[in-house]
């Protein structure tokens, strides 16, 4: 997988999820299998998926669930690019490096520009689609649960109907935050590896780049 297609299941991803929810709903409403509710034509909801989906991108809402994440993964990727390092530092020096990215910069342009690297990213973008769908299912079933509950109350013909659904979503939602949980240390642990194969192949990049990360800080001083 690269990071285009990444891209693209990212934002169909929370659509999709959500229109078969919505799709689950209505079977409920109308006391029909879901199998006999169907749509005419399919462009209708994949319009619709990708809207919800640039609404869950321009609004950053998953970061409800992987904001934590996502620093740690950042942290870890900083620290250990910093203490390959072989040169001494200030501490100036590192809270220059630390701002704005730096040191991401400086290990996606190693892995940008070596192979192996690249080639170990595929598992690392497959990984972040699953740490950020299992958001999205979380935020979306917890959200979606509470619509069932609540309609469980107005529609008393399929009550019974609503709140198992409701629940069911409640458990749908703690099952993908368990798998988003998963996905994040397997996202840690193959950063690693790539750090691992820097640490023995690229150290002498690593110190190149930092240095000249220094080298611009000296500059605009």
């Amino acid at each position: 997988m690269n990071q285009e297609t990444l891209k693209k299941l990212r934002l169909l991803i929370p659509g999709i999820i959500t229109i078969l929810i919505g799709y689950y709903y209505q079977s409920l409403l109308l006391a029909k299998p879901m199998k006999t509710v169907e749509f005419k034509d399919f462009s209708y909801p994949l319009i619709a998926a990708i809207c919800i989906g640039v609404y869950f991108y321009l609004s950053n809402i998953r970061f409800l669930v992987t904001n934590y994440s996502h620093k740690k993964i950042d942290l870890n990727i900083k620290n250990h690019i910093i203490s390959l390092y072989t040169g001494r530092l200030s501490d100036d020096d590192k809270q220059y490096l630390y701002q704005k990215n730096r040191l991401k910069d400086i290990f996606y342009n190693i892995v940008d520009n070596d192979e192996s690297l690249k080639n170990k990213s595929k598992n690392v973008y497959f990984n972040g689609l699953i740490w950020t769908s299992t958001a999205d299912l979380f935020i979306i079933s917890l959200f979606s649960s509470l619509t069932f509950i609540v309609s469980a109350f107005i529609f008393s013909n399929v009550k019974s109907e609503l709140l198992f659904g409701g629940l069911f979503l409640i458990l749908v939602a703690m099952i993908s935050l368990g798998l988003h949980v998963v996905a994040f240390f397997k996202h840690i642990n193959l950063s690693n590896e790539q750090i691992s194969y820097i640490e023995t192949s690229q150290i002498n990049r690593v110190d190149e780049l930092i240095n000249i990360a220094l080298k611009q800080k000296n500059g605009a001083n």
